[in-house]
């Protein structure tokens, strides 16, 4: 897609990542493997990586469906916990990033702190200058695109910390994306642009500012819409 703001980054340096959240939806070790490999493969397009490895360090090919079941969530003692589905994260290094993605997902359980259901991508730069406002906005969209969450965000830390929005609250971030089931944003403060996209809101706030004018732009915006929580009961 066309690049939203400018290549100026001010997370570029920093720790970045995408955080995505859904309710649950009785997702199945093939439905979660086939949402799994369709992202890795997209994302493997966008930073030039071919191989991805799973938790194990097993290659991730094969029988996916298989890999995804080996890594069921387990409670305190060990044993497995079913109502809370499986947590796996896949790995690959490319040119411009090497990607991590974490997920938590197949769990029949809402969450009572926040969604169960959930996924974070943590993006480490590779060579310099190639991590740009372009490829957040490609990594952001093939992340909706291939799991339909209720909310994304892409952040750094700084910007995690001054909107301090945790739990079911509408994570804040240089991106968000909104699905359209949770709330669709008509207006947007000045210097938010926003758009309609795969079902959602999708908001970028231009990336050469500070965290708080970015929290400060994304929460005035929500204001301005009427949004705050994701619901959940």
């Amino acid at each position: 897609m066309a690049q939203m703001v400018d290549d100026l980054a001010a997370w570029a340096a920093r720790e970045a990542h995408v955080w995505a959240g859904w309710l649950p939806r009785g997702e199945s070790p093939e439905t979660i493997a086939a949402c799994a490999d369709r992202h890795a493969t997209a994302i493997g397009d966008i930073i030039g990586a071919a191989m991805w490895t799973i938790s194990s360090g097993a290659p991730w090919e094969g029988d996916l469906a298989a890999l995804v079941a080996e890594h069921p969530v387990r409670d305190d003692e060990g044993e497995v916990d079913a109502a809370y589905g499986y947590v796996f994260s896949l790995h690959a290094d490319g040119p411009t990033a090497s990607v991590t993605m974490r997920y938590m997902c197949g769990g029949r359980i809402a969450g009572r702190r926040g969604p169960n259901n959930h996924l974070t991508i943590e993006v480490r730069p590779g060579q310099a200058d190639a991590f740009t406002g372009r490829v957040v906005d490609d990594i952001a969209i093939s992340t909706i695109e291939a799991w339909e969450p209720a909310a994304l965000a892409f952040r750094d830390e700084e910007t995690l910390m001054t909107a301090r929005r945790g739990g079911w609250s509408i994570p804040i971030g240089y991106r968000i994306w909104i699905a359209d089931g949770v709330g669709r944003v008509e207006t947007s403060a000045e210097g938010i642009e926003s758009r309609h996209l795969a079902g959602g809101s999708y908001l970028a706030a231009p990336d050469g500012w500070g965290a708080d004018d970015v929290v400060d732009g994304m929460l005035r915006t929500f204001s301005a819409n009427g949004l705050d929580k994701i619901r959940h009961t």
